[in-house]
């Protein structure tokens, strides 16, 4: 019998929350960003479902847009952190990629290229203090990039730090940085929004937006849920139980010994662990559902296994399906119970989890 750790992702959910993004912004063209293997989805598939689709792909880098272009993606790529040394101008140029900038490292490499790119995408520090050009600091940039004959569009862009809080100024803050920016140069297009601006923010109409966490179905607030949100999630982490015990009261079980029985208990042994991208950290109330039954966790997450206590559930049998998470067991509250956020379950899933798609 093969290990049943399976996610099921539903391509077709992942379209759907696409055109939501498009409908909240219906001035904007927007990138569909499939960086970190599409957030642990599968760029290529996930890819090739929206490529008649979409305006446009995001990645991080040029890595993940060669393995895009050689899987026959069509549409537009971006690269999210620009290029990382000059020999990859090149290339950018042979696969169509468009490019972020935002350093004088980059600009140089580029004009020393002679590369034709058609869209440069200027990146603006407004306050995230990660990547971009210094606000005041602008326009030599855009001086030389309009000098060039290499380059057909340049747009203004920004990423803001704070969107996901809603009780915070900045991303007020870094709008109107990037607003003072862009009534200087108001001829070019702009991109500055990802998820949570896209949903819950007020933006420059026209550009270009980037949902990214939204796309899969994951809420990007602690606050909203995705179904509040109006977003379908995309994946539903499954497994099995394998294994079944009867423990004595005062009995322990897994790693430390940190779950001890009050009374006689039933003990499920599941599939799937930390080396599978399952949260190590995920504590003793953290919800699982066997058989669309709730019950949590009882026990220390292990490489390879979990264990359940399922005395109160309805007679549990070796074989049974546990959902992890999805399909009525959001991630983002997994994650909540893990001391993280859904963006790392779904990213740093190995590839022991068997991938199926459905439509």
């Amino acid at each position: 019998m093969a290990r049943p750790l399976i996610a099921h992702v539903d391509l077709a959910a992942i379209k759907q929350n696409y055109f939501l993004a498009k409908s909240l912004q219906p001035k904007t063209k927007a990138f569909a960003v499939v960086k970190a293997n599409a957030y642990g989805h599968g760029a290529v598939e996930v890819a090739r479902y929206l490529d008649d689709s979409v305006d446009a792909f995001a990645v991080a880098a040029i890595e993940e847009a060669i393995e895009l272009r050689e899987s026959g993606i069509q549409s537009p790529i971006l690269l999210l952190e620009g290029t990382f040394e000059a020999s990859e101008w090149p290339l950018c140029e042979t696969h169509d990629f468009w490019v972020a900038m935002e350093s004088k490292t980059q600009l140089d490499g580029f004009l020393s290229s002679n590369a034709k790119i058609e869209k440069i995408f200027v990146k603006i520090d407004t306050g995230m203090h990660r990547l971009g050009v210094q606000p005041d600091h602008v326009e030599p940039y855009l001086d030389a990039l309009e000098a060039s004959d290499n380059v057909e569009e340049v747009v203004l862009m920004t990423h803001f730090s704070s969107a996901d809080d809603l009780k915070s100024s900045a991303t007020t803050e870094q709008s109107q940085v990037f607003d003072e920016v862009h009534q200087r140069f108001d001829q070019l297009a702009v991109s500055v929004a990802n998820s949570a601006a896209i949903l819950k923010h007020t933006l420059p109409e026209g550009g270009w937006i980037r949902p990214g966490v939204m796309l899969y179905g994951i809420s990007p607030f602690d606050e909203i849920s995705a179904q509040a949100l109006g977003l379908k999630p995309a994946m539903t982490l499954a497994s099995q139980i394998i294994s079944l015990r009867t423990i004595s009261d005062g009995e322990t079980v897994g790693y430390a010994r940190s779950y001890v029985a009050q009374g006689e208990r039933i003990i499920a042994t599941v599939a799937a662990g930390y080396g599978d991208g399952y949260p190590r950290m995920a504590n003793h109330q953290t919800p699982v559902l066997v058989n669309q039954n709730a019950c949590c966790l009882s026990g220390r997450v292990s490489m390879d296994m979990i264990t359940l206590d399922v005395t109160d559930l309805p007679r549990a049998e070796v074989g049974d399906t546990v959902i992890l998470w999805g399909d009525n067991n959001p991630v983002e509250e997994v994650a909540a119970h893990s001391s993280t956020i859904a963006y790392e379950l779904v990213t740093r899933m190995t590839g022991r989890a068997k991938r199926q798609y459905h439509l």
